[in-house]
């Protein structure tokens, strides 16, 4: 069963779908080292995460171990992906071609099924260049590029005073999904999906458990 099918009955949390991509990037890292069999332990220590959780996560999806021997790692991987991954690649435009946007096209991961399409900005002289392949185009031409290649899922990396007229704009043109790395109150439509990513966030909320634990 696919993931958006599993998620649409909730059957299993967001975050539970999240750390399932995880466990395959660190499963795969595992396999690229020869590692055929693995436990939750192992796992663990690779992501970062908790044995229990990981054994939690994966009961949503079926028994993908065999009871004291563990998971055969290229099955697990196979597993996950038939259930995270579609048959084809994921389209996604980047919205803003400055040092995070250019930082992104850069971070993209050949194993990663998400391809950028494009890139979009309205400063001329980023504008027809590649990085990584990846070309520039002008943001005015944002919409038609959308509509004529049904591009669904958008990244979003102009400053926040920006942000909101580009987001307006990209669910105008028939994106569904959006990330935005700009920290910005929107409103938008309920077949949207919007998620929000902003790195100085995560920074204070880490300080905030730093000071719960009294070591700051």
């Amino acid at each position: 069963m696919k993931l958006d099918k599993i998620l649409k009955k909730q059957l299993i949390p967001e975050t539970a779908a999240k750390r399932l991509i995880l466990y395959k990037r660190c499963l795969e890292k595992m396999d690229e080292n020869g590692i055929n069999t693995v436990q939750s332990s192992d796992i663990g220590n690779k992501c970062g995460i908790k044995s229990s959780i990981i054994r939690k996560d994966f009961s949503y999806f079926g028994d993908f171990g065999i009871r004291g021997k563990g998971y055969e790692v290229k099955n697990l991987i196979d597993s996950i992906s038939n259930i995270i991954s579609s048959k084809e690649e994921i389209e996604v435009v980047l919205i803003g071609a400055g040092k995070l946007g250019q930082a992104i096209i850069h971070h993209s991961d050949e194993k990663c099924d998400v391809r950028l399409k494009a890139a979009f900005d309205r400063d001329s002289s980023k504008v027809n260049k590649t990085f990584n392949g990846v070309k520039v185009l002008p943001e005015d031409k944002m919409e038609k590029f959308i509509k004529e290649n049904r591009i669904k899922i958008a990244i979003v990396a102009v400053p926040c005073k920006e942000a909101l007229e580009v987001i307006h704009r990209l669910v105008d043109s028939g994106i569904k999904s959006i990330l935005s790395l700009a920290l910005v109150p929107v409103k938008v439509p309920e077949d949207v999906e919007i998620s929000f990513m902003d790195i100085l966030p995560e920074v204070e909320f880490l300080h905030f458990k730093l000071k719960q634990r009294s070591i700051i």
